[in-house]
């Protein structure tokens, strides 16, 4: 069946009532935007689209306020975190420069030290440094920085401010081995401070020596110093060796055993002095010989 058109005159009756309410929201608008407030400050067309737009306003205005404190918030923490870096390598500067310092001041009263002991000594003295050590258990050595172009010499004294740590057994133009006083094939001409009793000191192969030949007749002290006899021919008389650590008694024929702790901080040698002393010369008379 064919579709029949709408009449001209009833589309036009349709639209009436939109054309209507068009001119009469036109009339409201122009009315609106003609008639005062009550205060008299503006047209209430205005009020109303400020009163139709203030939640949006109000919204868009929180928005933006949270955006700005969270980009300005992530900022600080960018610029918070850089700094902190900056301050912990500053820090980290600090405390080298403040290690160094200390290393610094550290070896300056070392050397003035030996200085010092150098002058107290009857006998001329070359300073050097400890640059190696044997790690060995049983032999206990140590490297020094000076040899024979310095005047140092096989079998010299070396010693500390705290006592003695040694003698000179290998030697070339720049550097001498030097065997400790806790070496097991070092010993050492002893003697007790007190009762002025003679033995001999020798090193067990660690940290300790011990003093042997003590009768157990002879009265020892825990604590007591050891002193260089002077009687191997090596180190000169009264030079500190150590003090009477552990005392096991003797009696009658049985010696003393005695554990020796040595005085001259043999675990953390930096600085020595090598004594420029060489052994005496003993002359043999016509009838000796």
């Amino acid at each position: 069946m064919p579709l029949t058109s709408v009449p001209k005159a009833e589309q036009t009756k349709n639209r009436a009532p939109l054309v209507l309410i068009i001119l009469l929201i036109a009339q409201l608008l122009l009315m609106s935007s003609q008639a005062r407030s009550r205060s008299g400050e503006g047209s209430l067309l205005r009020g109303w689209l400020l009163t139709a737009i203030y939640p949006v306003q109000i919204t868009i205005s929180k928005l933006g306020q949270g955006i700005a404190k969270v980009w300005f918030g992530y900022i600080y923490l960018v610029g918070a975190q850089a700094e902190n870096a900056l301050l912990h390598q500053e820090n980290d500067r600090l405390k080298q420069e403040l290690t160094r310092l200390s290393e610094e001041l550290s070896a300056t009263r070392r050397s003035q030290l030996l200085a010092e002991v150098q002058k107290l000594l009857p006998y001329k003295s070359v300073a050097a440094k400890v640059i190696a050590r044997d790690g060995s258990y049983w032999f206990n050595r140590v490297t020094l920085d000076k040899g024979s172009t310095a005047g140092l010499k096989l079998n010299q004294p070396v010693i500390t401010p705290g006592g003695v740590v040694g003698r000179i057994v290998k030697i070339g133009p720049l550097a001498a081995q030097v065997q400790l006083i806790t070496d097991q094939y070092a010993g050492i001409g002893a003697q007790l401070s007190l009762s002025r009793a003679y033995g001999e000191v020798k090193g067990l192969g660690k940290n300790t020596c011990e003093m042997r030949h003590i009768s157990g007749l002879e009265k020892v002290e825990v604590g007591e110093a050891i002193i260089t006899s002077g009687l191997d021919g090596i180190y000169p008389k009264g030079l500190l060796i150590g003090y009477v650590e552990q005392l096991t008694p003797g009696g009658g024929a049985q010696n003393h055993q005695i554990s020796v702790r040595p005085s001259a901080g043999l675990d953390r040698l930096e600085e020595v002095l090598v004594l420029q002393i060489e052994p005496p010369q003993i002359e043999l008379t016509e009838s000796v010989r």
